[in-house]
């Protein structure tokens, strides 16, 4: 297969070479003598990429449906790739503290490895858990999904300018001077970011060519998105980097996770993936008798290259009364009750890929699956959509049985010593930071006296604290623009 960064004994790999994947999946076999039953608990996907999943994005951040669907039509003749092929797994504790630590040591990170509990999602740490330090995380699934965080520094902060806002939460409408910021000095072109990347990835033990490679640049930043090879097909693994000033780290994330050999599984072909794409992956994410779920199993959307544009909620000119909805893009949010007029775009299919897909299996383990990636027309911005379905037939996922779980009642950790009436921040002022961008809002919440935290950036949801202030908003940010903004 492609690159792995550990050697694994021979006898682990015969092992599942001869078993495929029987020893992590359940379920009735369709075939004794075929592959197993994957009993999967319905997600799907990757590690963060370098476009953003538009629809999950805006559903889970938002709330708010697209006014669309999508229909995808093949406008050329494509290959079937109804052969059988291959699946790989990543098994829950398949990487130890040490490996952690090998990587931070990468980014300079050193000291101890802390573990994190089972309540935070497990993991490790090493690094300040408050910015006060670079810091690394690492997840505690079986993909090992690690993100490295440099020391905060606030003269990032001093990009934009800031915005006044009065109590009531409307925004000023009279100028406010600024001095326009100077970007960095020596920020790394393409080429020069991309060869960076390659010796980082190889102090790793990874080697960039095994990666399909995405990279942008501008004055201000760069970065490289690397899709790992698995055996020559792309699948959702991924490392990614991006550079600033001086080619100064300011951000990075991998994964860790062992990827062993599984069974080979048949492929349902191309014609039936498109129509699959189009049962399964339909905007707006509308639930219930307006639309259609999509089927998070079988479906993911990525684009190469492709940038999620930003859906900007319009602060209210007006004091917002409980219960009332804002506008997104300047316009009002459709009840759920009512129903919704649906515009259809076509989307038209060029050519087709296999990708390998990522399913989360029931005891802990993710499969990677045989896909298919169709691929759109370039658009008139140069970005080229991809939309992945998996390949399997359907007698081969099973959904897992839902746990009933009894909810745990978490009191908010709250400072006795702060008065809670001085500390508070009224929920309609801290919607007044969308809209905004990142650096502007950082700016009028260090004014305002408040504390502010980006828990999520183009997707990607960072490890926080669990802690509840009233004195600090958490901001999640779509393409530098403020989606959400609340107080705890």
């Amino acid at each position: 297969m492609g690159m792995k960064r550990r050697h694994v004994p021979s006898l682990t790999l015969a092992l599942f070479a001869t078993l495929g994947l029987i020893a992590t999946a359940c379920g009735d076999d369709p075939d004794a003598s075929g592959p197993p039953v994957l009993v999967v608990t319905g997600g799907s996907g990757g590690a963060p990429n370098a476009s953003a999943d538009m629809a999950a994005i805006e559903e889970s951040k938002m709330g708010a449906p697209y006014p669309y669907q999508m229909r995808f039509v093949a406008g050329a003749d494509l290959p079937a790739l109804d052969s059988d092929a291959k699946s790989y797994t990543l098994s829950a504790g398949s990487y130890s503290a040490d490996d952690v630590a090998a990587i931070a040591s990468v980014f300079g990170v050193s000291g101890d490895v802390v573990e994190l509990g089972a309540d935070v999602g497990g993991g490790y740490r090493i690094g300040s858990e408050d910015g006060s330090t670079d810091s690394l995380w690492a997840s505690g699934d079986a993909s090992g999904y690690w993100y490295f965080s440099p020391k905060y520094d606030e003269s990032m902060m001093s990009r934009g300018c800031t915005v006044a806002v009065s109590p009531d939460g409307t925004v000023s409408s009279e100028p406010v001077e600024c001095e326009t910021p100077e970007p960095p000095a020596n920020v790394p072109s393409e080429d020069e970011a991309r060869s960076l990347f390659a010796t980082m990835v190889s102090d790793m033990g990874l080697d960039a060519d095994d990666m399909v490679l995405e990279t942008y640049a501008d004055e201000w930043s760069a970065s490289v998105y690397g899709y790992l090879l698995i055996d020559g097909v792309r699948s959702p693994l991924t490392v990614n980097v991006g550079f600033g000033g001086e080619g100064a780290v300011t951000w990075a994330s991998g994964f860790l996770g062992d990827i062993v050999s599984g069974a080979e599984y048949p492929r349902i072909g191309t014609t039936a993936g498109l129509e699959r794409l189009n049962d399964q992956l339909n905007y707006p994410l509308v639930r219930g008798d307006a639309g259609k779920a999509i089927n998070d199993v079988a479906v993911s959307n990525m684009g190469v290259g492709e940038v999620a544009p930003a859906t900007v909620i319009t602060p209210p000119t007006e004091p917002v009364a409980d219960g009332a909805i804002v506008g997104v893009a300047g316009t009002d949010v459709p009840s759920t009750d009512a129903p919704v007029e649906l515009e259809m775009l076509e989307v038209t299919i060029v050519a087709v890929e296999e990708e390998l897909v990522m399913l989360y299996g029931q005891d802990g383990s993710i499969y990677l699956v045989p896909g298919y990636s169709f691929i759109a027309a370039e658009d008139e911005y140069g970005y080229t959509p991809r939309h992945t379905v998996s390949a399997l037939p359907d007698e081969y996922v099973q959904q897992a049985e839902p746990i009933a779980v009894e909810p745990a009642v978490i009191e908010p950790a709250i400072d006795p010593a702060v008065d809670p009436s001085d500390a508070m921040i009224a929920d309609v002022d801290a919607a007044a930071l969308v809209g905004s961008s990142e650096a502007e809002a950082l700016e009028l919440a260090k004014t305002n006296g408040w504390e502010a935290r980006v828990v999520s950036r183009d997707g990607e949801d960072f490890p926080i604290t669990m802690d509840y202030r009233g004195d600090r908003v958490n901001l999640t940010i779509v393409d530098d623009v403020v989606t959400a903004s609340t107080v705890g």
